[in-house]
């Protein structure tokens, strides 16, 4: 009798224990799986916008020229028009569509990212403001008693409005970067290409002298189109969220370099009996800096 309770006694145990073995078994099959590694290799596209910050500096110098007056077919005075350059920089911002394309590549392990990106925004940023941009230069009188009396030549420019656009930007960026699973942060700089249009409507110039104000011309207008290399800096985060699907938003900073603007233009009125003509050019000096952030939905190729 007492051998056959301990035999209950040990199967029991048994049982029990084969039990707690399976269930622990049992246990590990259904754990859940770790967290799967984002895969940030490969080629993707995005679209989305932008909010802009643009600055313009430009200095214009008005009209500058040889200015001749004849009464009739007589030569009477010649004006040197001119003068320093006079700041006009203007600051203006808006909303901006863009498109990206890029590739990254994982190094060191898997967790920093190397990559290359391509920018296209059209920015279409734009003032359109009136100027009057003071002049000085030397009159001098070539006919009559007074023939050879030099003296000097005030005056301005009033051009209504000057207009300065920046239409489109371009930028090929080298990025680094560092993932942390479906995040990244990355910084990186290259060269940007910047589409400028620069107009100027009805400039008239004009002339001051011991007679007074007059126009020395009929309204003038010239339009320019300028490429302009410079350069772009950014920096940025990205957010994986399904699929090959992400989100990036980043902060660019990106300037133009330095350039000039000579538009020849060709003075002409006609005061009473005097005629006033000659070739002259209206100069600029200009450079663009835009700052803004922003916003992209994308997709990685696998």
């Amino acid at each position: 009798m007492a051998s056959r309770l301990i035999s209950i006694v040990c199967g029991s145990g048994l049982i029990v224990a084969t039990s707690g073995v399976a269930f622990a078994a049992d246990m590990a099959v259904k754990a859940p799986p770790p967290p799967a590694v984002w895969d940030w290799s490969g080629f993707y596209i995005g679209v989305g916008g932008s909010y802009n910050w643009t600055h313009f500096d430009q200095s214009l110098q008005g009209v500058s020229g040889l200015i001749n007056v004849f009464d009739g077919p007589v030569l009477v005075a010649q004006g040197q028009e001119g003068g320093p350059f006079f700041d006009f920089n203007r600051n203006k911002s808006g909303f901006a569509p863009d498109v990206q394309l890029g590739y990254m590549v994982p190094f060191a392990g898997g967790d920093w990212l190397a990559g290359l990106k391509f920018t296209y925004k059209y920015a279409n940023i734009s003032s359109k403001e009136n100027v009057s941009i003071p002049q000085n230069g030397t009159g001098t009188i070539l006919s009559g008693p007074q023939a050879g009396t030099t003296g000097p030549i005030t005056g301005f420019v009033q051009i209504s409005p000057a207009e300065i656009n920046l239409k489109h930007q371009l930028s090929l960026i080298a990025t680094i970067g560092r993932a942390f699973g479906n995040v990244t942060v990355y910084a990186g700089g290259g060269p940007a290409l910047f589409d400028v249009e620069t107009n100027f409507i009805n400039g008239i110039p004009f002339a001051t002298s011991a007679q007074g104000t007059f126009p020395a011309s009929v309204p003038l207008t010239a339009f320019n189109n300028n490429w302009v290399w410079g350069g772009a800096a950014l920096v940025g985060t990205t957010y994986a969220f399904a699929g090959g699907w992400f989100l990036d938003f980043a902060y660019t900073y990106a300037r133009s370099a330095n350039f000039n603007i000579s538009n020849p233009v060709f003075v002409q009125n006609q005061i009473g009996p005097l005629t006033i003509s000659g070739p002259a050019v209206l100069n600029a000096q200009e450079r663009v800096t835009n700052q803004s952030v922003t916003l992209t939905l994308n997709y990685k190729f696998h």
